[in-house]
């Protein structure tokens, strides 16, 4: 059956609004807009929030838009219409990131249905998990969930690859800690493998470490652990890392999209999830990290599951 709507109803925009605003983003940021013209829907990633010069969240905000993308084509879906996603349709629009058409009535699947389910339980688990291993089976669900998006090579880390995670996370923590400018807002991504805290303070910026002025508090960490010992943590958790089979823009949103998917699927199993991304964007961390880990190309983001 065509669809025959010219326009999306009040009810349809509230589910569709809904479900893009729950998605993930860099900062909490959510840096889209999104459109509803006709039987479509659109999502624009927003212009203000680009820096001039080099921009280091760039990468974090089209993925951020992927999950938001994510989250819109499983709303349409529940809606009860098959989708037709393209990414980057208008060259014209260099902004527009999406467009999900409604191409015919269809009855949601019933993974589609669990999987928007738990749009509304997501949250971020930035803390240390149970000590009760993920079972196997389970960790396969949530890969195979990113697996349904082309272009992304999704790799579950062997406990032998924890050292190699550490010292890239160590290298990219030593490289912040050197530089004041880079601390400012700077994510403890090594904070989620030490419970007994991992040396952070609150200091006052000025404009003399801030270029756009005085900043107030900030929180600066100094401390950074040792990666044996980081190694050991990690080893002991569920650790996906997302890899673009082309890290242009549309592979990072394809990574965003995978991402979610594979997020709402551990909502699904009862898990709690968080990622990180900061690390991957210091310097040739990401790099060093695919060497070490013979991947396809360097890992856009990282996945910590569990209990």
């Amino acid at each position: 059956m065509s669809v025959d709507f010219e326009t999306w109803t009040a009810g349809g925009t509230d589910i569709i609004a809904r479900a893009v605003v729950s998605a993930p983003s860099v900062h909490d940021t959510q840096p889209w807009n999104l459109y509803l013209p006709g039987q479509s829907a659109e999502l624009e990633e927003r212009s203000e929030f680009a820096e001039t010069g080099t921009d280091p969240l760039r990468p974090d905000r089209t993925i951020s838009c992927g999950t938001a993308v994510a989250n819109l084509e499983l709303a349409v879906r529940v809606l009860g219409y098959r989708t037709r996603t393209v990414l980057f349709p208008d060259a014209d629009r260099p902004a527009l990131v999406a467009r999900v058409d409604a191409i015919d009535a269809a009855t949601p699947s019933n993974w589609d249905l669990r999987l928007y389910a738990g749009i509304s339980h997501r949250r971020s688990h930035r803390e240390s998990f149970a000590d009760i291993p993920v079972p196997a089976e389970t960790v396969a669900d949530v890969i195979s969930a990113a697996a349904e998006v082309p272009g992304i090579h999704v790799q579950l880390l062997a406990s032998d690859e924890a050292s190699a995670l550490a010292g890239t996370l160590t290298y990219a923590a030593e490289a912040k800690r050197r530089n004041q400018r880079l601390q400012r807002e700077m994510f403890s991504w090594t904070s989620h493998w030490q419970p007994d805290g991992n040396s952070e303070e609150v200091a006052t910026w000025n404009t003399g470490l801030d270029e756009r002025g005085a900043a107030g508090a900030a929180l600066i960490t100094t401390g950074v652990p040792d990666v044996s010992t980081l190694a050991e943590r990690i080893a002991r958790e569920t650790v996906l890392l997302f890899t673009p089979v082309s890290p242009d823009p549309a592979g990072l949103v394809r990574v965003g999209i995978a991402a979610q998917r594979a997020w709402l699927a551990a909502v699904d199993a009862r898990l709690s999830a968080s990622v990180l991304t900061h690390p991957l964007r210091v310097d040739d961390a990401a790099s060093r990290l695919a060497d070490l880990l013979e991947l396809p190309a360097p890992p856009q983001l990282i996945m910590r599951l569990g209990f």
